[in-house]
């Protein structure tokens, strides 16, 4: 092999595995957050890539004779990347979900903010869950085991194969049930609150139909949400954590 062969071939290794790293970093929580500079995630995407290059060297398809291949190639993994960064964003968007459902429950559904994770305004439960679970993911370590995952997606979808259209799309379908079944049961307490206060108000209104029950009702309604908030919110984010490895955990593969 001469020179130029070996130069050209270990960029086109380089550039197949910077694909599927960079795609993933444009959505991955941590990394493709709205305030995180494009030129911050370009840097770490090449660095990961450089480092990741000798031990993925083995997984890597041939380089392609003509340019319709190569470019198939590239999009094929670059579409890989953001597949593996899109399950991890709507894991982490269950916390969001759980944190409307908690909003709406106690009576703040109208208070927004505007969210600095997403850009958007949410209701204020919804964003402090949110920004506190992706504090949490940095805090345990758990933005190592999803790079760690993204690596060990080489194992499980390998370069060169496209992956089935339909697993790919209900592998999707089913960690978006996953994400709503999850926001569910960390709102769990809340929507027994609510149902309980609700009832509770609905008997005291046919019992005094003079009282302005909603007027009096709603202090109480709040401070007995933010109560519940105390109490709850610990086992609400070990439930997601374990929940976000264990999703994480079916790309390892051979990485663990």
């Amino acid at each position: 092999m001469t020179l130029e062969q070996f130069l050209s071939f270990n960029i086109f290794q380089f550039f197949l595995i910077f694909c599927r790293i960079g795609g993933a970093m444009i959505v991955l929580p941590g990394y493709g957050e709205a305030y995180v500079s494009a030129q911050f995630r370009l840097v770490l995407a090449l660095a990961i890539s450089l480092v990741a290059m000798p031990m993925l060297k083995s997984h890597l398809p041939p380089m392609p004779a003509g340019l319709d291949g190569l470019v198939m190639l590239l999009v094929s993994e670059l579409g890989v990347g953001l597949f593996f960064g899109s399950v991890a964003r709507v894991l982490l968007l269950a916390t969001q979900s759980a944190g409307m459902i908690i909003a709406l429950q106690i009576g703040v559904a109208n208070a927004l903010v505007n969210d600095p994770i997403t850009a958007q305004q949410g209701a204020v439960p919804g964003n402090f869950m949110l920004a506190l679970a992706l504090a949490l993911i940095f805090v345990t370590g758990l933005d190592h085991m999803a790079l760690k995952s993204l690596i060990g997606t080489y194992a499980v979808i390998v370069p060169g194969v496209l992956p089935p259209i339909g697993d790919v799309a209900n592998f999707m379908s089913r960690t978006a049930a996953d994400s709503f079944v999850l926001a569910v049961q960390l709102a769990t307490p809340f929507l027994v609150y609510g149902l309980v206060f609700a009832v509770g108000l609905g008997l005291l209104a046919r019992l005094m139909p003079a009282l302005q029950v909603f007027f009096v009702a709603t202090p109480i309604q709040l401070l007995g949400g933010i109560s519940i908030i105390a109490v709850s919110l610990t086992t609400a984010m070990l439930w997601f954590l374990n929940s976000y490895e264990e999703h994480l955990s079916n790309f390892l593969g051979q990485a663990q």
